[in-house]
């Protein structure tokens, strides 16, 4: 339980054996959030080093055709604007809070900022697709940032799942927080491979 919980709603529940789960449901969701995280993650590499082997293989292709330079280097630019152009339509028209890293956005929430649109599921697909297209047409951008951003929203949307029988536990100010705090640790430790640099970074930045 909760210290915003009273004694009157601890001591209700634990008469009637339904306050187990709370915390069963709650290790079970954090659970679910980090391997949501994990999954997002895999599928935006994944997906980027399928894009970098057909940009390579066309090139090969073109190389082996007997194609100049000048042609290479056509095709080449053509397919890098246009995964530009993709990524920046989704940050344009789809969801403009998926830009840049996020992570300025989930410090803002861990500290108790009301950040709308930040965490919902639009700004998690546009995030994603945005990140692959962008490192895959060659940006000097990274995908660890957007990772954190991704696993955080994975973790706030389990929040909205009641927990048995009690009323929306997880959706409180207080609860929904820690869960974005565990999502952007998992975040951390699937972008780079740091399961305990990911909880000092949630410790860090919760603070």
């Amino acid at each position: 339980f909760d210290l915003n919980e009273s004694g009157q709603y601890v001591a209700h529940y634990q008469k009637s054996g339904v306050s187990k789960w709370k915390g069963g449901c709650r290790w079970l969701y954090l659970c679910a959030a980090g391997i949501g995280a994990g999954l997002v993650a895999t599928a935006i590499s994944f997906t980027l080093k399928l894009i970098c082997d057909a940009k390579l293989e066309i090139q090969i292709r073109l190389y082996e055709s007997g194609h100049c330079l000048f042609v290479r280097y056509l095709t080449w630019l053509g397919m890098s604007l246009g995964l530009v152009a993709i990524a920046g339509a989704l940050v344009c028209y789809v969801e403009p809070l998926a830009g840049g890293s996020g992570i300025p956005e989930i410090k803002c929430i861990l500290n108790g900022v009301d950040f709308p649109r930040v965490l919902c599921f639009r700004t998690l697909v546009a995030k994603a697709l945005g990140i692959i297209c962008s490192v895959g047409a060659g940006l000097p951008c990274g995908k660890e940032g957007p990772m954190i951003h991704s696993g955080a929203i994975v973790a706030a949307l389990w929040t909205r799942f009641n927990a048995g029988p009690l009323v929306t536990p997880f959706r409180l100010s207080s609860e929904h927080r820690d869960f974005v705090a565990a999502g952007a640790a998992a975040g951390v430790a699937a972008a780079f491979g740091a399961p305990i640099g990911g909880v000092l970074f949630a410790v860090e930045e919760g603070a």
